[in-house]
């Protein structure tokens, strides 16, 4: 789950998932423990409370800096990251709630960064993009398909659609 600076009461998919972990982020960040600076971030144990058994939240920085690109290129690192603590699927949402750009876009760059976070991981790892917007599916797969048959070089890379 990434969130920004300026996003510190957490919403959309963020605040769902908080809610399902009993407000366990909402509490590291009303203590100053988790700040939504870029590189803040808590790796939480689920405890069975959502089908995965971490939950990490990332810090992405102020949301005046973040442009499309930059969020994509922080998410790369964020993947990066979680790669190397062996996570072998990751689980995330196109954050857009704040962030500026169109879905689409903003799809497309989650995505691709995502995929880069992985390309370096000597075993498969599977992505799994949510999409809690109904309206927004139909944008979210096209955006996927787009990125994703532009193959990641050396990695063998394919898409799974499940509604």
């Amino acid at each position: 789950m990434v969130f920004a600076e300026d996003s510190l009461v957490l919403s959309g998919p963020a605040g769902r998932i908080d809610e399902r972990l009993d407000g366990e982020a909402a509490r590291l960040i009303n203590g100053g423990h988790l700040t939504g600076a870029w590189e803040s971030q808590a790796l939480l144990a689920s405890r069975g409370r959502v089908a995965s058994e971490f939950v990490l939240f990332a810090g992405m920085g102020p949301l005046r800096i973040l442009s499309p690109h930059e969020m994509s290129v922080r998410i790369e690192e964020v993947v990066q990251r979680a790669a190397k603590l062996s996570a072998r699927s990751m689980a995330a949402y196109v954050p857009s709630e704040g962030f500026g750009g169109e879905f689409g876009s903003l799809a497309a760059e989650t995505v691709g960064g995502a995929l880069r976070g992985v390309a370096g991981c000597p075993y498969d790892v599977d992505l799994i993009f949510c999409e809690p917007d109904s309206g927004r599916y139909e944008e979210l797969v096209a955006a996927s398909e787009r990125v994703v048959f532009r193959r990641v070089k050396g990695r063998e890379v394919s898409l799974e659609v499940i509604v």
